[in-house]
């Protein structure tokens, strides 16, 4: 759905999009997930579990790694007839020099939400972050927050600040890395569908950033940019949902979703940029719910 999800849960990775979210969860679940970026290149797995500890707060655990293998060194492969430091067209690389390191990123995810009596919700990130590549090692420590609220029975808002503090990662060279916040303002709206009881969704969001100049932006004022996310869900029958979407980033993104009593299976179809020449991103998720799960299994009888 163009990357929107900051006003609707989705299971219980919810909090990567609002830690608010979590707070509507209504049983405990758990989502692994699998991401495939430009033809395999990088690749990225997440799995996280959400639960309710009892009254009105709610807690979710997720694990994000993310990493590209074998990449290539070339630094001391070069045949510097010159010594000039530079790629001629008379010299060459040496394959026997080339080295190969991987680049990981590890993610730690905590969320606690709670429901406000008002019926607002808000939701707190706590995120600690590992960077390997090659010899460096880089960690960081970051926090977001979320609120959400149901404002009529066919309208949903929510508001995510990301990076609040600002996440400094601090490496072992002895450098620092900043992300500077940004904040995602967004809407689903729930619309009926004639001759059904099912609904049709539609979702806007606009993210704004500090970051400087950006290549994919709406609005670029200095160092101030917006970015934009709709998308479309469209359920066909009670298990099977349809997904189309298109963000500054991604111009096309399609995909559907089943989903069952005990478990879902999801599908997101994700164009990189016209430009671009890299294959499109493939995502697969797999979503349990625990307690029906137990429930079917006969988990939870007493022995």
């Amino acid at each position: 759905m163009g990357g929107t999800g900051v006003s609707f849960r989705h299971g219980a990775a919810t909090g990567f999009y609002n830690p608010a979210l979590a707070g509507q969860i209504s049983e405990a679940s758990l989502v692994m997930a699998h991401r495939e970026q430009f033809a395999g290149l990088v690749q990225a797995d997440l799995v996280a579990v959400a639960f309710k500890p009892g009254g009105p707060l709610a807690i979710q655990l997720g694990i994000l790694r993310r990493g590209i293998d074998d990449i290539p060194d070339t630094r001391d492969a070069l045949d510097d007839r010159n010594n000039n430091g530079l790629l001629d067209d008379n010299e060459n690389l040496l394959p026997d020099r080339i080295r190969y390191f991987n680049q990981r990123e590890w993610g730690l995810l905590l969320t606690i939400s709670k429901v406000n009596q008002t019926g607002w919700i808000w939701g707190v990130n706590t995120k600690l972050m590992g960077n390997w590549l090659a010899d460096g090692l880089g960690l960081g420590l970051g926090f977001d927050l979320g609120v959400w609220r149901q404002l009529t029975g066919w309208l949903e808002i929510g508001i995510m600040a990301q990076d609040l503090t600002t996440t400094q990662v601090y490496w072992n060279t002895g450098t620092w890395q900043t992300t500077m916040p940004r904040i995602t303002m967004g809407s689903s709206i729930n619309l009926p569908m004639p001759f059904s009881d099912r609904k049709l969704r539609l979702a806007a969001e606009l993210t704004t950033r500090l970051d400087g100049e950006r290549m994919e932006r709406d609005v670029q004022l200095g160092s101030f940019s917006v970015l934009s996310n709709v998308g479309i869900e469209l359920p066909l029958n009670q298990n099977l949902r349809l997904r189309v979407g298109r963000s500054t980033i991604f111009p096309v993104t399609a995909g559907f979703g089943f989903d069952f009593p005990i478990f879902g299976i999801d599908y997101a179809y994700i164009s990189d940029t016209g430009a671009s020449v890299f294959e499109p991103t493939h995502q697969v998720s797999l979503s349990l719910n625990l307690e029906t799960l137990a429930n079917f299994l006969g988990l939870d009888q007493e022995q």
